[in-house]
């Protein structure tokens, strides 16, 4: 069930590659994409006060439905429409394109809270099962696009009646509504898998129910308000034992140091991903896009072994994963030429540092968690926790739509133009 969390929208961050070219918007797509998906975040404040007003009458299971369906039908709804535009303030922008990833984004970010909250009639062992559902949401995107291949690679025609050539794109070996329709049919598979939990036997057959549900996992409104798009990998599922207090100036550090690398990371990066990248070629933004969402997993596996670590080694950790968004930051600001443009080495160096950069600072998120959760005896640490994660997205979100989009302080390129003259 927990797979159709955020799937949707990895799907489109890894189908970017090939939309982005065919957009108005262009290079500065993904900043309004990061604008969407910080409007979005009100799903889980609206959730909030509807919990608080009904109060014991509340049930998470009509909620379910609802967001599974209406995930469905958006993303069908983006499949065929992704490429229309209206004309809007004297331009032409994606409309459609973007009310489909914020109705996703809203769905999304409220269903982090839902399904959280429906663990509770189940054992405490089977928790594991909902963030393993989560970690793994961007690898069917990712397999997807390996299948699809390169796509929107400007091939340049010269014409007979222009001296600059025209730019026709090249075409994937399955064009992006038929990806974006696979993961609507994921989707509907994660609704199937709820109903056969809802009305068949299999709950009883696995004696997965909670006998008493209240005394086991604590509502998701503490757990689960710390979601945001591809970057959603949580706290290690395993039991962990309570070790020595946190102290309260511990705590802020490590919250102070998530709400930075967030801020970065997900806030900064996201907007600057085709900046960073696009000079370097599309097959560099296409092998990002699928080996960046790899690093979530791939730190979620790193947590099973190192659940947690000392505050010196997050701290020497965070400047790392930080120096290298650093450096992301600062090719993007030197686009369209950056340094080390439209070679091989170049391309291998950008990959490498988007990957490790996630990796790194992905990493660190779970194990701050993981050390909130032992040693903060206050049982609203969690919650804390994820009011950090979603302060720190938007306070890098905010700042990096204005600098793309009105200050424009970064150039993108013009396909078919000489770039990088030696």
């Amino acid at each position: 069930m927990n797979l159709s969390s955020w799937i949707d929208l990895s799907g489109v961050f890894a189908e970017l590659p090939i939309i982005i070219p065919l957009t108005p918007e262009g290079w500065k797509l993904p900043s309004l994409i990061g604008l969407c998906m910080c409007a979005a975040h009100i799903g889980p404040l609206l959730l909030i006060i509807i919990r608080w007003r009904q109060n014991n009458r509340f049930s998470e299971i009509p909620y379910i439905y609802i967001i599974i369906i209406i995930g469905i039908i958006s993303c069908c709804i983006m499949a065929v429409s992704w490429q229309k535009t209206v004309v809007l303030f004297g331009r032409k922008r994606s409309i459609w394109l973007l009310s489909t990833i914020f109705t996703l984004g809203f769905l999304d970010c409220t269903s982090s809270l839902v399904y959280f909250d429906y663990m509770k009639r189940f054992r405490a062992r089977y928790l594991s099962a909902t963030f393993l559902g989560e970690a793994f949401t961007a690898i069917p995107p990712t397999l997807l696009a390996v299948l699809q291949g390169v796509g929107s690679e400007a091939i340049c025609v010269q014409t007979a009646n222009s001296t600059i050539p025209e730019a026709t794109y090249s075409q994937p070996r399955f064009s992006s509504t038929v990806f974006l329709f696979c993961i609507a049919g994921i989707v509907f598979l994660s609704l199937i898998a709820f109903i056969l939990l809802r009305w068949t036997n299999i709950v009883a057959m696995a004696d997965a129910a909670e006998k008493n549900p209240l005394n086991n996992i604590k509502s998701s409104i503490e757990i689960q308000q710390h979601e945001t798009f591809p970057m959603n990998i949580d706290i290690q599922p395993t039991q962990l034992q309570h070790t020595s207090e946190m102290s309260f100036s511990t705590l802020i550090l490590l919250l102070s140091l998530l709400v930075f690398s967030g801020a970065i990371l997900i806030g900064c990066l996201q907007p600057l991903i085709t900046y960073s990248l696009l000079p370097f070629g599309q097959k560099t933004f296409y092998y990002t896009s699928i080996l960046s969402p790899l690093a979530y997993p791939s730190a979620c596996f790193l947590s099973f072994r190192w659940p947690t670590i000392t505050t010196r080694t997050t701290i020497v950790e965070t400047i790392i994963g930080v120096s290298l968004c650093i450096f992301i930051v600062c090719t993007a600001w030197q686009s369209p030429c950056p340094w080390m443009a439209d070679t091989l080495y170049g391309s291998i160096v950008m990959v490498t540092t988007w990957f490790l950069a996630t990796l790194i600072l992905a990493y660190i998120r779970i194990a701050i968690g993981n050390r909130i959760k032992m040693e903060w005896i206050d049982e609203k640490g969690m919650f804390y926790f994820g009011i950090s994660t979603e302060l720190g997205v938007i306070l890098g979100t905010i700042p990096m739509f204005f600098l793309v989009n009105i200050f424009q302080i970064f150039v993108e390129r013009l396909p078919c133009q000489t770039y990088c003259k030696i």
